[in-house]
């Protein structure tokens, strides 16, 4: 006959023991070698790391570096036209301001002498006859002062004179400097 082998309840159970800790130590030997090679990696981009850091002080230290830093900074804070749009902008002032000069009704009460103008600031040389034509605003004589008149423009921000001078006993001779509003900032 042949014979049956009985296996006990304690052996299956020894078994399933023995084949758990075979698992168990297979997994620790993975984690630990994954470990490993893990923080071999982190090493070598720390290593990298500080190397590239190294490397980047160095161009910070060259005047070419910084010579790029500043024309990238500016470049950036500065607005760019081209002279195609400039030109017209331009002209477009000098015609407003033109037609302030030649609404006052009167002969020589208001003289525009000289003026600069770019996109951002705009100075006038300006000669009245009479203060009350530039600060005074007559409704019954249809008459609005040459600073209300200046303030109605969009384009001017930041209004100021700073002097008056008296010519030939018969003006008052001012500056009036203001900024220039683009794109209705």
């Amino acid at each position: 006959m042949t014979e049956k082998t009985y296996h006990s309840k304690r052996e299956k159970i020894f078994k399933a023991l023995w084949v758990i800790f075979l698992l168990i130590l297979v997994i620790f030997i993975y984690v630990q070698i994954s470990t490993l090679v893990t923080n071999q990696k982190i090493k070598n981009n720390q290593n990298l790391l500080n190397e590239q850091n190294i490397q980047l002080e160095e161009y910070k230290q060259s005047t070419g570096y910084n010579r790029l830093y500043l024309i990238r900074e500016l470049e950036a804070s500065s607005k760019t036209m081209t002279r195609s749009i400039y030109i017209p902008e331009i002209i477009s002032i000098l015609e407003e301001l033109k037609s302030i000069d030649s609404e006052s009704g009167e002969n020589d009460s208001i003289i525009l002498s000289d003026f600069k103008v770019n996109l951002q600031e705009i100075s006038l040389k300006w000669r009245v006859s009479n203060l009350k034509l530039l600060y005074q605003s007559s409704p019954t004589w249809k008459f609005k002062a040459l600073i209300d008149r200046f303030e109605e423009l969009d384009f001017i921000k930041d209004m100021k004179i700073k002097t008056y001078d008296k010519v030939w006993q018969r003006y008052f001779e001012f500056v009036l400097t203001a900024n220039i509003n683009n794109n209705g900032e």
